[in-house]
């Protein structure tokens, strides 16, 4: 029993359980009941953003209330400066932004690479040299110890991955050893597909062994399976604990292309899952670029002529993969894998306003509309960057658009009138007798105050219905939970491998004001399944729209196509006819459509990681394997 209620305690995402005579063991979780806010991809100047790193991190914690943040450019190079804003996005060339190799110049290492007629650092080098420093300094100002270096990397074979490797960043340690960036830097260098520098990192290190990318007919079937899987493999080798990998807005470039770099399809996220069971362990599925019109900027022609995003739009902005009930995440589900879901700001620039405005036709910053809620650690413990990393691998976690619930969130199941089974959250498999019911509770509280929108007038997709609702105070109308059943690994060579369905997902149950109990700002849900024979998973979403709104939901509450309303082959469309509505939205027909930042205030979801089911006399899920790997690996 020790070693069981050990192993709990050093990872949640295990949920290891122990069974012995089909009896399940509880133990003590090893976070605390509440959860933290945070954003793992987001851009400054080192690549293509446009706010400095110190601007884009006091914006997040001081304005939007982030508790951790990973700093996340692109891997590859740019010739600008990330330390100082760069509203223009064009260095020094026509605003306030800073080239690195204009007085006073900062030595940039490796081959040469050029931009804008400007010699580009290598982000190797900024993590490690710029970014990483500024974290370091900006954690004991704003005393927030969970600030790390991270990238969103461009995959070879297919578009990005939102990764770290901590390794040695330290920067708790408030100006005493802050350690270093070299395990993330020495990641981007060998396997950004965008990176091309082959200067083994000299003069700082010697790496060797890079391998160059494919290119031409079949590049993109090389490219994963020599540079992409390897990847993973050399984090789950290396930085086993001490890392992520996940895949970020992944439906975004389309299907996967066997002679580009564009798409996963799901064989590939299974592909990565088994290259590194604790570090590949989930996707970014609901994108950053929220106030787009394109939300998420996924469209028809992403990547050319007849290459589609895929679904062509999101779904109440979350990708096809995850807003499709018995897609992709489903078929991943219902395999037991550890594959969680996570979202995320991708920041960049608010389009045609200012980084210094409020309104946006392109992004918000990190915390400003979609927060990632990892666990908190128990009192007591030491906060660090690998807090960030075993709450992703935990999958106790969930995401929310818009403030529409906060950080206290409880999901739990529990087998009824069988108090051995102890209690499982998200990420964590339950282990029932056969034959015993399951009860499920999620308990979820609304926001006393307003949201970060910069509009009070009515929300303009509930209008439609009736309800008078201002934008900046959304409520929860209504709660789905899906169920879908787990019937095991798909091998490699099987030919459902390729398969990205799941046909026993379907909704479990349905709640919202007429079903749910109400205690202050606290709405309390329960879900019984009876007599359990078969191993299961069940998730839940939620939005502040109910089923039936025209152009958003259907009549199960599922969210619809978030269609361009710049787009005229697209429809139908949200009309926003408030005398307050901006004057940046869409005009069609002389009426202002619900478009840019006011249809992303308008359309919210939030998203919780599923709960695992498993009858006693059934083998160990390979969520509970994967967890007790990592298990090992600490000791």
């Amino acid at each position: 029993m020790k070693s069981a209620v050990l192993a709990h305690q050093l990872i949640a995402g295990a949920s290891v359980l122990a069974v012995a005579g089909g009896m399940a063991l509880s133990s003590t979780p090893v976070f605390a009941d509440s959860y933290m806010a945070g954003d793992f991809h987001n851009h400054t100047p080192c690549s293509d953003g446009r706010s400095s790193v110190e601007t884009m991190v006091k914006k997040a914690v001081q304005s939007y209330g982030l508790e951790w943040l990973g700093a996340a450019d692109h891997g590859g190079s740019s010739p600008r400066d990330c330390r100082v804003d760069d509203p223009e996005g064009d260095g020094s060339t026509t605003g306030t932004g800073k080239f690195w190799d204009v007085a006073p110049v900062t030595t940039v290492k490796g081959d040469v690479a050029m931009s804008q007629g400007h010699r580009s650092m290598w982000r190797w080098q900024s993590a490690e040299e710029i970014i990483y420093p500024e974290l370091t300094r900006l954690a004991k100002e704003l005393n927030k110890p969970m600030l790390y270096a991270a990238i969103e990397t461009n995959v070879p074979g297919h578009e990005h991955t939102s990764m770290t490797v901590i390794g040695n960043q330290k920067p708790q340690n408030f100006g005493g050893n802050t350690g270093d960036a070299a395990g993330v830097a020495e990641f981007e260098y060998r396997f950004d597909r965008s990176d091309t520098d082959f200067s083994k990192g000299a003069p700082n290190h010697a790496w060797e062994g890079k391998v160059a990318n494919a290119s031409g007919s079949g590049s993109g079937t090389l490219n994963h399976k020599n540079k992409a899987i390897p990847s993973v493999q050399w984090l789950q080798k290396y930085y086993p604990l001490d890392s992520y990998y996940v895949p970020a807005h992944l439906e975004r470039a389309g299907v996967f292309n066997p002679n580009g770099n564009n798409g996963f399809n799901i064989e590939h996220l299974r592909d990565f899952n088994n290259a590194g069971p604790t570090v590949a362990v989930g996707f970014e599925s609901q994108p950053g670029h929220q106030a787009s019109n394109n939300r998420g900027e996924y469209r028809a022609g992403f990547c050319g002529t007849g290459c589609d995003s895929v679904g062509v739009t999101t779904f109440g902005g979350t990708g096809i993969y995850a807003a499709k009930i018995g897609g992709v995440w489903d078929a991943l589900l219902g395999e037991g894998r550890n594959w969680f879901f996570y979202a995320s700001s991708d920041w960049h620039n608010r389009g045609a306003f200012s980084i210094y405005e409020a309104g946006s036709t392109n992004d918000f910053y990190p915390g400003e509309y979609q927060k990632l809620y990892l666990p908190r650690p128990a009192s007591g413990t030491t906060l660090r960057p690998n807090v960030i990393v075993d709450g992703v691998r935990s999958g106790n976690s969930y995401s929310v658009q818009g403030d529409l619930i906060t950080g206290e969130l409880n999901y739990t199941a529990q087998v009824i009138g069988y108090s051995p089974a102890g209690t499982a959250k998200m990420g964590q498999t339950l282990v029932v007798p056969r034959g015993r019911s399951v009860k499920l509770t999620l308990e979820v509280n609304q926001p006393t105050g307003t949201n970060h929108s910069p509009y009070s007038f009515n929300n303009p997709s509930l209008a439609q219905i009736g309800v008078q609702e201002p934008l900046n105070r959304p409520t929860l109308r209504q709660v789905q939970f899906i169920k879908g059943n787990v019937s095991g690994v798909v091998a490699a060579d099987n030919a459902n491998y390729t398969n990205g369905t799941n046909t026993t997902a379907a909704r479990l149950a349905t709640f919202g004001p007429n079903n749910w109990t109400v205690s202050g700002q606290k709405r309390t849900m329960v879900v019984t399944i009876s007599n359990v024979q078969n191993n299961m998973y069940v998730r839940a979403r939620g939005s502040n729209l109910p089923a039936s709104v025209p152009a958003e939901t259907d009549a199960q509450g599922n969210p619809l196509n978030d269609w361009d309303p710049e787009n005229t082959a697209q429809g139908p469309f949200v009309p926003c006819t408030d005398a307050a509505c901006p004057s940046h939205l869409v005009v069609r027909d002389g009426q202002k459509i619900s478009s840019y930042d006011v249809a992303g205030w308008s359309d919210l979801w939030f998203y919780t990681n599923p709960i695992f089911i498993r009858v006693a006399d059934q083998p160990k899920l390979l969520v509970e394997t994967n967890g007790a790997l990592a298990v090992s690996l600490k000791k």
